[in-house]
C-alpha cells in the first residue's frame, strides 16, 4: 500500500516536471495527503541506515580468536539473553534493549556485542560506546566482532581518537571484519582517503575484499565535505573489474556521492544499472532526485505549482531526466 501512495505521489511529481518544461502555466493538481504523512527525508534516512547495516549484515560476527584473555563459555541463559538483545535491535526497541542490558553482570562477548550492535541498530551511539567501556572494566574477550562495532560507533560519533586507539591495537591481527569496522568509521567521518587506504592495505595483505567494504567506502564519498563523485565512480569500477555485484544499496550511495556532480555524470549511473539490468527502487529515485536537484525533496510541496517553483532555473535536461528517472 506504501509503495502505491508513493508511486502516485512520483507521478504528481513528474506532472510537475513536465508541465515546467512544455507549458507556462502548470497544472494545479494537488499532491495526495501521504506525501505530507511520509517525509521523503525520512525514506532517505532509511535508505542510509540501510546501506550502514550492509555492513553489520556482512560482517559483524562473533570471532573465536582469543586475544590474550579466556573465552567464556555462555550459559543457556546468556544465549537467551543474546537472542533478545537482537530481536530487540532488529525491532529498533531501545527501552527494550537498555532495560536487558542493565540487568545483565556477566562478561560473555556475545551478550555485550549483541547489546552494542542493538545501540547501533537504534542509533544510540553514546550508549553503545558507553556499552564498549564498560566491557573494557569487566575484562570481557575483546574479538574481531567488538572491535567492529566499536569502531562503528566511534565513527558515527567522530572520535577519531578513540578509533585510532582501538585500529592500533588490533592491527597485527587485521582481517575482513576488522577492516570493514574501519571502513564504515572513515566513512561517517567523509574520509575516503582512509577509507580507501584501508581497502589497499587488504589487497597488500591478501585479505579477502568484498561487496560491503566497497560500499562502506562509497559512503565515504557520499559523506565528505564536498562529495566526490568521481573517488566514488572509481570504487564501482573495482568492483565491477573485481567481479562483484552491485546492488541497489551500493547505487544509492552511488547517487548521492554524485549530488555536486554535472547531469551526465548522474545519467552514467543510470547506465551502468540498466547495463546490470537492475531496477531503480523509490528510494533510490528519491536520492537521485536530490542529487539531480541538489537539495532535499521537501515534504512541504502541496501542489504541483510549487514544485514547478521550486524547481525555476533548472536547465529542460535536467527536469527531464527527473521525469524519466520517475517514470522508469
Amino acid at each position: 500500500m506504501a509503495r502505491n501512495r508513493l508511486s502516485i505521489t512520483f507521478k504528481a511529481i513528474a506532472m510537475a516536471l513536465v508541465s515546467s518544461v512544455f507549458f507556462s502555466t502548470p497544472c494545479l493538481l494537488a499532491l495526495p495527503q501521504p506525501f505530507h504523512q511520509h517525509s521523503l527525508r525520512k525514506r532517505q534516512k532509511a535508505a542510509i541506515l540501510q546501506s550502514d547495516k550492509i555492513g553489520l549484515g556482512l560482517h559483524t560476527k562473533v570471532s573465536s580468536g582469543n586475544h590474550s584473555r579466556k573465552i567464556h563459555r555462555m550459559t543457556a541463559n546468556e544465549k537467551h539473553i543474546t537472542s533478545k538483545l537482537v530481536d530487540a535491535g532488529k525491532n529498533a526497541d531501545w527501552p527494550n534493549v537498555e532495560r536487558i542490558y542493565k540487568l545483565y553482570t556477566g562478561q560473555a562477548t556475545p551478550v555485550h556485542t549483541a547489546a552494542m550492535v542493538a545501540a547501533y541498530r537504534c542509533a544510540r551511539y553514546e550508549e553503545g560506546s558507553a556499552m564498549f567501556a564498560r566491557m573494557e572494566n569487566c575484562n570481557a574477550l575483546m574479538d574481531h566482532a567488538v572491535y567492529t562495532i566499536a569502531l562503528k560507533l566511534f565513527g558515527k560519533l567522530r572520535r577519531q581518537d578513540a578509533i585510532d586507539k582501538l585500529w592500533a591495537e588490533d592491527a597485527n591481527v587485521v582481517n575482513e571484519v576488522l577492516c570493514a569496522g574501519r571502513i564504515n568509521a572513515a566513512a561517517e567521518q567523509g574520509d575516503i582517503d582512509e577509507a580507501v587506504g584501508v581497502i589497499d592495505l587488504m589487497y597488500a595483505r591478501r585479505i579477502e575484499v568484498d561487496l560491503g567494504h566497497f560500499s562502506s567506502a562509497i559512503n565515504a564519498c557520499k559523506h565528505a565535505d564536498k562529495p566526490s563523485h568521481s573517488s566514488a565512480l572509481f570504487l564501482l569500477e573495482k568492483m565491477l573489474e573485481g567481479g562483484m555485484t552491485p546492488n541497489i544499496v551500493t547505487y544509492c550511495s552511488l547517487a548521492a556521492a554524485h549530488r555536486c556532480a554535472p547531469l551526465e555524470n548522474l545519467k552514467h549511473i543510470r547506465a551502468i544499472m540498466a547495463k546490470q539490468q537492475l531496477r531503480a527502487n523509490n528510494v533510490f529515485v528519491e536520492i537521485y532526485l536530490t542529487s539531480l536537484f541538489r537539495k532535499h525533496l521537501s515534504a512541504e510541496w502541496a501542489t504541483v505549482e510549487e514544485v514547478v517553483r521550486d524547481l525555476k532555473g533548472f536547465s529542460k535536461h535536467c527536469v527531464l531526466e527527473g521525469a524519466d528517472v520517475i517514470s522508469e
